[in-house]
């Protein structure tokens, strides 16, 4: 059997011979031709769909910055998965709803604290293999259908650190000092001390598919915002409420906007086309030599 190791190098040379700019395509499918508008789907955890507590995940109104005569929003996330139970849960059933000439939106890392940490080509006592390696299988199993694949890296937590006071979550632990300032907050930038936000830029640079840095887009955004008025879009650290889903649903669509040659642009509705493109350091496209090639489709 190849390795996990030896498939992403196989999935690789058949991306630099295949061409465009956001598809891995894997070694064992010919993409079909697409038909019908396409499906975005979106794959994540409860940051992505959620609808406990009060609480709305970004994947619901991500779909109002959608034309629905363009394209369908589906969806797929499922609260308390990490990539491994994602995957050996969810995926076996999302994946045969992919066709060519889809997106999907990969997102996960907020309960990956279980998932082995171990080589990418390494399996645990039982069987397990690691973020980055259930992150490729999903990747390259979309590009195999057809599809077009992007990374997000996880969502900025409503958790906050200031050197003068101590907070639980984004709540001082007691009075401020006379000295506490408000521009010394500073939200978590990643779980695990930004641990699979890299993994997932390191990926998608490793795959030649387009990163969207999510986290860094968000917690630049809510530093600006301020602490206390972000904390008003939160029902606990993880979870948005409704006008919260909305914020980072806008910002993942600033991102998609930002993808070289992005093809997102054609399918928005008039309020997806009023967002604000992100930075272009917030994305990176990834781009193979046969991509940067190849001229885009017309």
């Amino acid at each position: 059997m190849n390795s996990p190791t030896r498939l992403v190098r196989f999935a690789l040379v058949l991306l630099l011979a295949a061409g465009g700019p956001l598809r891995a395509l894997a070694a064992d499918a010919t993409p079909t031709a697409p038909s019908g508008k396409p499906s975005i789907f979106v794959c994540g955890d409860s940051t992505a769909k959620n609808n406990a507590n009060g609480a709305l995940g970004w994947g619901t109104p991500i779909a109002d910055y959608f034309d629905p005569a363009k394209a369908t929003i589906k969806n797929v996330g499922h609260a308390g998965k990490s990539s491994l139970t994602y995957y050996t849960g969810d995926w076996p059933g999302v994946l045969p709803q992919i066709k060519a000439g889809d997106y999907v939106l990969l997102v996960f890392g907020i309960n990956d604290g279980t998932t082995p940490n171990i080589a990418d080509d390494a399996t645990d006592a039982q069987g397990r293999h690691n973020y980055t390696w259930y992150m490729s299988r999903m990747a390259t199993d979309a590009g195999a259908k057809g599809a077009q694949v992007v990374l997000l890296t996880v969502t900025a937590r409503d958790m906050w650190t200031n050197p003068k006071v101590k907070f639980k979550d984004a709540t001082p632990s007691g009075p401020l000092p006379a000295d506490y300032s408000p521009a010394e907050d500073k939200i978590e930038r990643g779980t695990a001390n930004g641990k699979y936000t890299q993994l997932t830029k390191e990926l998608g640079a490793k795959l030649h598919l387009p990163v969207f840095d999510l986290t860094n887009y968000c917690a630049d955004l809510f530093e600006k915002m301020g602490r206390e008025k972000v904390m008003l879009n939160y029902v606990d650290h993880n979870h948005t409420k409704p006008a919260g889903a909305d914020i980072v649903a806008s910002a993942i669509v600033a991102g998609l906007k930002t993808v070289k040659n992005s093809p997102f642009v054609a399918l928005l509705s008039d309020k997806g086309r009023a967002v604000e493109p992100a930075a272009a350091k917030y994305v990176a496209d990834n781009l193979s030599e046969a991509d940067v090639k190849t001229p885009p489709a017309k």
